[in-house]
């Protein structure tokens, strides 16, 4: 639950639905309507039954790096409390945000189905683009269902139908190589992002305008790599 502004205290009257290892010492108006919330749906904030670091409980920082608040939480039916092992803030992830990820364990026991659905090929959709590929297909296929026998049973023609429309597609259109769909990623991009990361993690350490400016300036650079990359390969 996110973007609510929420701040949970620790007043006894709440002790039912939010835990002491909150941030904060008093609730401001919001965190009471969600608190009222929670005991009218048999809910727990969970986030706030968790000790850590003060630094592991805020969820925002304002851009002076002064103010540090938890206005992120995770609610949960009561009846399901259990199941989260722990609730923390990820500092060191970069998610170009003055919100920090919010990471929650939880333990469940999921059921295995055995699924027997066909798994649908996915067709190169620069082909499927191509005015030139397209004509070729077309052509492909119609060459094709010439030289088919036509089958007097409505099932037969049917698969005739749709084998020499997959065979077709299969010889001009192509599949897409999913494992490709991120070829544009390559050794720059992992550089430049890792540079981008260490400016934030100095940034955080050491909050100067320098340490700032220097993230903002790696950040922009990664940004502007990374979108040329994508667009142009």
């Amino acid at each position: 639950m996110g973007d609510l502004n929420a701040k949970f205290g620790k007043e006894d009257i709440y002790q039912d639905v939010a835990g002491k290892h909150t941030l904060h010492e008093i609730s401001n108006r919001k965190g009471e309507w969600v608190c009222e919330y929670a005991i009218a749906n048999n809910m727990k904030i969970i986030s706030t039954y968790y000790q850590h670091k003060r630094i592991h409980k805020g969820t925002w920082i304002s851009p002076d790096g002064s103010t540090l608040t938890q206005i992120d939480h995770v609610i949960i039916g009561a009846s399901k409390k259990d199941v989260v092992e722990d609730v923390r803030t990820m500092r060191a992830l970069n998610c170009e945000s003055d919100n920090f990820l919010v990471k929650t364990i939880i333990k469940q026991k999921l059921i295995r189905i055995q699924s027997n659905a066909v798994k649908q090929m996915k067709w190169n959709q620069r082909n499927l683009q191509n005015p030139a590929k397209r004509n070729q297909y077309r052509s492909c296929l119609y060459n094709k269902l010439i030289g088919k026998k036509v089958q007097q049973e409505i099932e037969g023609e049917w698969k005739n139908i749709k084998d020499t429309i997959t065979e077709s597609a299969n010889e001009v259109i192509r599949t897409q190589n999913t494992s490709n769909r991120n070829e544009w990623w390559d050794e720059l991009c992992k550089l430049i992002m890792a540079q981008k990361n260490e400016a934030r993690k100095k940034y955080l350490q050491v909050k100067t305008r320098a340490s700032r400016e220097i993230y903002e300036m790696k950040r922009t650079e990664a940004n502007r790599v990374c979108r040329k990359k994508r667009e142009y390969g």
